[in-house]
């Protein structure tokens, strides 16, 4: 007995050392082609919003964290070309097809503007890098506003939903779109009947709030924190799981009130079409290095995102899978085409 054990021993210490080697084999040659392929410009993170939306803010983080860690030989820039619900940003990358040295910042809209009709372009026209950081979506009004908390804003959507006026941060069918029309689903009213402004950004979707032009703002929390510290609106309710923690603490969800939503929105970042795996290696590499470092954790916590780093196999997967379970949900919110 005492030889079959010293054997076990010996061929799993042999396995185990097989897998280790097979690892190490793996992880240098992701390095081996990260260093044929090198940025030969100033890298362009394009944003496609406006500045000061949620997209703006995770695209220059970023290009902060990209620098402080020298990641890139070349410059890393920000280059905003808001519209068509991130359509044109792709449009400027595939302008140059297959060129790591082009990325854009992406949200749901890259997978919402096919099923809406909205647009062709979709997760099959880019090369996707990296899922970067999930966030929540605030509901917020202005202080002076009637509507003090979420279950206001139920009962006036129950009354009237086109007495709602309400500011989105994103296209038809976007996250701000979605999470807006799961409330008025859940106030029993046709969701065709809601009253909506669509911005380029969340930014601009809180100045018209502050301006009185809508009752309601629709953003992700980043755009919104700054806003409600300063005592020129309210954050009235999150489309959250749980409450959240930290400035958000003091904010019921909605399921707190009444409404059984839970829904968040994601960043991602992608590469124009047909890009070269020894380019991908090389982003994965940096990207890896750039959400592990203090400038991007320090955003984290500033902007109350979500670490949520995926590479770029993972990130294939990940918006392949969120393309088979926001079909059924647009479907069912009438937004689908």
């Amino acid at each position: 007995m005492g030889i079959k054990l010293n054997r076990f021993s010996h061929l799993s210490a042999i396995a185990g050392a097989v897998l280790a080697f097979g690892a190490a084999l793996a992880a240098s040659q992701t390095a081996m082609a990260a260093d044929t392929w090198q940025p030969t410009r100033p890298i362009q993170i394009v944003v496609p919003s406006a500045p000061g939306g949620g997209l703006d803010l995770v695209g220059r983080t970023l290009q902060a964290a990209m620098t402080q860690e020298k990641l890139s030989s070349e410059p890393v820039t920000v280059l905003n070309r808001p519209g068509g619900g991130g359509t044109v940003g792709i449009a400027y990358i595939n302008s140059h097809r297959g060129d790591g040295d082009y990325v854009s910042v992406q949200a749901l809209p890259l997978v919402t503007n096919r099923i809406t009709g909205l647009s062709t372009v979709g997760i099959a026209d880019v090369t996707p890098l990296a899922v970067l950081v999930t966030e929540p979506i605030v509901f917020s009004v202005a202080t002076s506003s009637p509507i003090k908390t979420g279950q206001d804003l139920i009962a006036q959507l129950r009354k009237d939903p086109s007495s709602v006026g309400l500011a989105v941060s994103s296209s038809p069918g976007g996250q701000s779109h979605i999470a807006a029309s799961m409330v008025v689903k859940s106030a029993g009213q046709d969701t065709r009947k809601l009253k909506i402004v669509f911005f380029d950004s969340g930014g601009e979707a809180m100045t018209a709030l502050m301006g009185n032009h809508v009752n309601v703002a629709v953003t992700p929390v980043g755009v919104a924190l700054g806003a409600s510290q300063a005592g020129k609106v309210r954050m009235i309710a999150v489309p959250s799981g749980t409450r959240e923690a930290g400035a958000l603490a003091g904010v019921p969800t909605w399921k707190e009130q009444g409404a059984n939503i839970d829904f968040t929105t994601w960043r991602v970042l992608v590469g124009p079409k047909n890009m070269t795996p020894a380019a991908i290696a090389w982003w994965d590499n940096a990207l890896q290095k750039a959400t592990a470092s203090p400038e991007w954790a320090a955003a984290l916590k500033r902007s109350l995102w979500t670490a949520d780093y995926k590479n770029s196999a993972q990130a294939a997967a990940f918006l392949n899978d969120e393309n088979t379970r926001l079909t059924p949900l647009l479907g069912e919110l009438g937004l689908a085409k």
